[in-house]
């Protein structure tokens, strides 16, 4: 249930959204952007990225959404258990475990972030557009997990959730 009484039970974020629409604009078409433009990663890997972030500040919206999303662009709902166990033996390519080992610091320990951490990206053959997004990605996760959190937003359902997702998929 949102701690805002004047909201419905089942409110999203559109509905956060829409009630300060002056505060949030731009934020979803950049959300868009983000999630299904031009990218290193593909959108399943955006989505497992973003999925993961989640997973890790435990928020049930965002996970419930994301995962499902990533889900219907063909990422198994295992490979996140894996990752949330131990990324280094998860079945990611090599490539991108580097990726969710800098998300996973940026997410819980900002303030420990360092060279290294960045250096391993980069060896791990991503270019700076890609360090860019990723970092985004993984911004605008925490920051959405937040808001998520912190209106009280309840996860969707996942039956409805998934029919949505399948339908995002095949109009991209």
């Amino acid at each position: 249930m949102p701690f805002l009484k004047s909201y419905a039970a089942d409110a999203g974020v559109r509905e956060v959204f829409e009630e300060v629409t002056d505060l949030f604009e731009g934020w979803a078409t950049t959300g868009e952007r983000l999630y299904r433009g031009p990218s290193a990663f593909s959108p399943g890997e955006r989505e497992l990225i973003v999925s993961y972030v989640s997973a890790l500040n435990a928020c049930e919206y965002c996970f419930g959404s994301h995962s499902q999303i990533a889900q219907a662009w063909g990422i198994d709902s295992s490979v996140i258990d894996a990752l949330m166990e131990n990324i280094d033996t998860s079945d990611v390519s090599s490539a991108l475990k580097p990726v969710f080992h800098f998300v996973r610091k940026l997410t819980q320990e900002p303030a420990r972030m360092t060279q290294a951490d960045a250096d391993a990206v980069t060896a791990a053959g991503w270019n700076e557009r890609a360090y860019h997004e990723m970092v985004i990605l993984c911004c605008r996760m925490n920051f959405m997990n937040r808001l998520s959190d912190g209106f009280g937003l309840a996860p969707p359902d996942a039956d409805m959730m998934k029919q949505a997702a399948q339908r995002l998929v095949s109009r991209t």
